[in-house]
Formats: structure tokens, C-alpha cells, sequence
């Protein structure tokens, strides 16, 4: 176990360093080639040298998006169902190895709040996101989230599709449907959902195989059914006064 262990580990760094080799390939050469086409007409210029490491920046960002999505596909690194957690068990190694490549792009994603971005890479990564979605926050397993056409999650949320308990892990689809609105800094864990037109408050907490019901409004934690809006109360009548 222990030797597999640290083979796993290999296997992690190796793909690590493969896909971000990758992915600083185009970059690194259109930043050589724009610096010397630059020095040769004498234009370095200050301004001219932030903009394109910007837009380096920016490129080597997509390329990530890329070469993970990729490296996922092609090392068919899937995962479901419910394991005991022994490396040795193909859906748990699929596991550590998708986010191991990734978890940092996804990180600087979500710190940036690039969130067309963010919705490419979860698709990329075997993720399903409809049109006119805004992705904020974190989703921690790309592979197993289904988000419908207009649907908003906050930012600062977590969307968690995997529960580890008393030494077994669990792999949960979390299903999200179209024009739903997920609040800032809540937390979705796996088997949860919401179907059409349902909400999520803020700072809310919808514990794992719970499904928040079409159009209905939860919120708390755990997360439970608002009551209705309390009505404005009734003037009371007037009394008619007594003619004196």
C-alpha cells in the first residue's frame, strides 16, 4: 500500500508537470516572438511590455484550461459511485489525479472571477453548463455537475460532489436546473440539487441527496423551505365618532 502510495504521488506530479508544460508552450513562444519583433523596430516601450504580459497571462490561463480538459479526456480520468478509500481502487486514484491538475487552475479562476472561463473549464473537465450561466464560487468535482440554461451561482459558493465518511467516499451528481439562483458563499454538497426556477439564500447550506423542489425558496443551515412573505398587516377600521 505504501509503495502504491508513493507511486500515486509520482503519478500526479508527472501529469502535473506534463499538463502545465503544455499549456506554457504557446505562450512562452508568442512572448519570445512579440519581444523580438518589438527590439528589432526599436519599440520595447514600458507600456508595451506590461500589455503583453498581460496578454501572455491571459493566454497561458486559456491554454490551462486547455491542456487540463484534455488530460482529463484522454486519461479518461473518471470517477462515481462509492468506494472504501484505497488507493488501489481505480474511481479513487481517477479522483486524486483529476484534481491534482485540476484544482490550481480552478483556484486562480474563481480568485479572478473569471466566470466564462470557469464555466469552459468545467465543461472541459466533463462537466455539463447550459447557456447564459454565471459560475461563481468553487466546484470541487467538474465531472459530476449538471448546471441548466440561466442559472446564477454566487460567488464565494461551494459546490462539493464527493462526501468522505468512516473511511468510504461517495460520489454524488449534483444537478442544478435552468433559471435557478444559487446565493453567494453557500455550500451544495453531493446528490443535492435544485430543479427548475427553485433558490438557494445565501450563506446556505444544502446538505448531501437533498433537492430543493421546483420554484420553492430555501434557505438556513441546513437549508430549509422559507415561509411565505408575511402579509402587510390590516389597517384596523376607524371607529365613527359620536356626534356630540
Amino acid at each position: 500500500m505504501k509503495g502504491f502510495g508513493m507511486r500515486l504521488v509520482l503519478e500526479m506530479s508527472a501529469l502535473f508537470i506534463l499538463v502545465h508544460g503544455i499549456a506554457l508552450l504557446v505562450p512562452a513562444a508568442v512572448f519570445r516572438y512579440v519581444v523580438l519583433e518589438l527590439a528589432s523596430r526599436g519599440l520595447p516601450g514600458f507600456v508595451g511590455a506590461v500589455f503583453l504580459v498581460v496578454v501572455d497571462f491571459v493566454l497561458f490561463l486559456v491554454m490551462l484550461v486547455v491542456s487540463t480538459g484534455l488530460a482529463s479526456r484522454v486519461f479518461r480520468l473518471r470517477y462515481s459511485g462509492e468506494h472504501e478509500l484505497d488507493l488501489r481502487i481505480p474511481d479513487v486514484r481517477n479522483w486524486l489525479l483529476n484534481f491534482s491538475i485540476y484544482l490550481p487552475t480552478a483556484v486562480v479562476l474563481d480568485f479572478l472571477h473569471l466566470y466564462p472561463l470557469k464555466a469552459l473549464h468545467v465543461t472541459m473537465m466533463g462537466g455539463r453548463i447550459g447557456r447564459a450561466v454565471v459560475l461563481g464560487g468553487m466546484v470541487t468535482d467538474p465531472g459530476l455537475i449538471e448546471i441548466g440554461d440561466n442559472t446564477v451561482v454566487g460567488g464565494f459558493s461551494t459546490i462539493m460532489c464527493h462526501a468522505t465518511e468512516r473511511g468510504r467516499i461517495r460520489f454524488g451528481r449534483v444537478r442544478i436546473g435552468r433559471n435557478c439562483g444559487v446565493g453567494s458563499r453557500s455550500t451544495i454538497l453531493a446528490g443535492a440539487g435544485l430543479e427548475d426556477g427553485a433558490l438557494l439564500g445565501a450563506g446556505s447550506l444544502l446538505t448531501k441527496n437533498t433537492v430543493i423542489p421546483a420554484g420553492q425558496t430555501w434557505g438556513g443551515v441546513p437549508a430549509r423551505p422559507l415561509s411565505a412573505a408575511r402579509k402587510a398587516p390590516r389597517p384596523e377600521p376607524e371607529i365613527p365618532s359620536r356626534p356630540q
